[in-house]
């Protein structure tokens, strides 16, 4: 294990411990504080640390294989389960409809099938520039979201600008993959 492999790690942990605290949240009715507030920073721990372990990786000469998988797995549980999670929330039912997530989930398991078939015919299929963009879109408008929950409006423009651009970066990066292994997908 090197240190972006276990940035990786932590960031899997933090993960787990952001859904822990948002279905601790008794009510998601009522007015939310200390637990939402946590989820929130750690949130943005787990999605700050996705760009320092790639980043050290490549500066260190530290790519790996387990990096190479674990990493974009850890991306997805953190995405789409903190949208997931934050679907019972009554305060976000207006910015966070069930079609948007099942796109979200949809996309994510569509490109980790390309990825994982082209891989296992040797092919490297690494991540797009535009795959990049989406997750720092999904990631701010998660975040804005948790935001709301945790009791302040001031995440609200992020939240709705952040759902169209994730939208948009979400569809168009997952055809841009189809494209790219449209001979793969053509030889299956």
């Amino acid at each position: 294990m090197n240190v972006p492999n276990w940035i990786t790690m932590i960031r899997l942990v933090s993960t787990i411990v952001v859904f822990a605290l948002l279905a601790g949240v008794a009510d998601p009715a009522a007015p939310h504080g200390t637990l939402t507030w946590w989820a929130f920073g750690l949130f943005l721990f787990a999605a700050i640390t996705d760009f320092v372990d790639g980043y050290l990786a490549r500066r260190l000469n530290q790519v790996s294989m387990f990096g190479r998988v674990f990493d974009p797995f850890v991306d997805k549980v953190l995405i789409c389960g903190t949208f997931v999670m934050l679907m019972p929330f009554p305060a976000l039912h207006d910015y966070l409809p069930e079609w948007f997530v099942v796109v979200l989930v949809g996309r994510e398991l569509l490109v980790t099938t390309i990825r994982g078939a082209a891989e296992s015919r040797g092919m490297a299929f690494p991540a797009e520039r535009l795959g990049k963009y989406k997750m720092v879109a999904q990631s701010a408008t998660a975040g804005a979201m948790l935001g709301m929950i945790a009791g302040t409006d001031v995440f609200v423009q992020v939240a709705v600008w952040g759902f169209w651009v994730t939208l948009v970066l979400t569809v168009i990066s997952g055809a841009g993959y189809v494209w790219k292994a449209r001979a793969l997908l053509r030889d299956a």
